[in-house]
């Protein structure tokens, strides 16, 4: 192909064409018998395997360095390896940084998304009680199991029913720091280390599924307890998640 075709094809333009086969990262093409540049298709490979390399911050000493290797043939194809796995390091390294990175991202727009909620929220509840905040988070969270909970307190208990929607649901899930799946996660790792909370975890094990936490985010989150609150808080708090995830299978059958 001619290489008016080749720079169609590849994405280079013809000057950088030229510029790569003067450096020596593109092999001298054929010459038809006008005297113009004839490349084989299979050139096409080396040019996207060159722009891979590339991509990923190879410099172009080292990419110079590869191509010479493999002019050489196949009696390089050791060093050509090394040079590969040593570049591959460095993605690696950078990779891992661009993801810490975006951790933090994540965390600062998560931030500014709670802050607006919460002022949102201030703007359209001004004059809101703990109990009526307590509330509205209660039935957004917990759902019927939060509120069977509560009327279970009416009979011996009511005031204690009420500390249990002002504070924990009125004052601490509705804070803008966290968002709520991220605060379930938390609540199903405490009581599920606590070991002798049954009864709550699996009300707190359905609240992270209305929340949207997946079935896999809960199973992680109690094996992840192992490691600091044993296997038998794991084991039990497990049980629990296959009771929960079995009711509710039973009720969307």
């Amino acid at each position: 192909m001619k290489i008016g075709e080749l720079a169609k094809r590849s994405g280079l333009t013809a000057y950088t064409i030229r510029y790569y086969e003067q450096i020596g990262l593109l092999p001298a093409p054929d010459k038809d018998a006008s005297g113009q540049r004839d490349y084989d298709a299979s050139i096409l490979t080396w040019i996207e395997f060159l722009g891979r390399l590339k991509a990923t911050g190879m410099p172009i000493r080292e990419m110079l360095r590869y191509a010479a290797l493999r002019q050489q043939g196949p009696a390089t194809d050791a060093e050509r390896r090394t040079l590969l796995e040593a570049h591959r390091h460095k993605v690696r390294d950078h990779v891992a940084d661009l993801q810490a990175n975006l951790l933090v991202l994540d965390a600062k727009i998560s931030g500014y998304a709670d802050a607006e909620k919460g002022s949102r929220h201030n703007m359209t509840h001004p004059s809101e009680s703990r109990f009526e905040r307590g509330a509205r988070a209660l039935f957004e969270i917990d759902g019927e199991g939060g509120q069977k909970v509560v009327d279970s307190l009416a009979d011996i208990a009511p005031d204690f029913a009420r500390y249990i929607i002002e504070f924990p649901f009125g004052d601490i899930y509705s804070r803008p720091g966290l968002n709520l799946r991220s605060r379930e996660i938390a609540t199903i790792a405490a009581l599920t280390a606590l070991g002798n909370a049954a009864p709550q975890l699996k009300v707190h094990i359905q609240a992270g599924l209305n929340v949207g936490l997946s079935r896999d985010e809960i199973v992680e989150t109690i094996m992840q307890m192992a490691v600091y609150a044993g296997f038998p808080a794991a084991l039990n708090g497990l049980f629990a998640a296959k009771e929960v995830f079995q009711q509710e299978h039973s009720l969307a059958a």
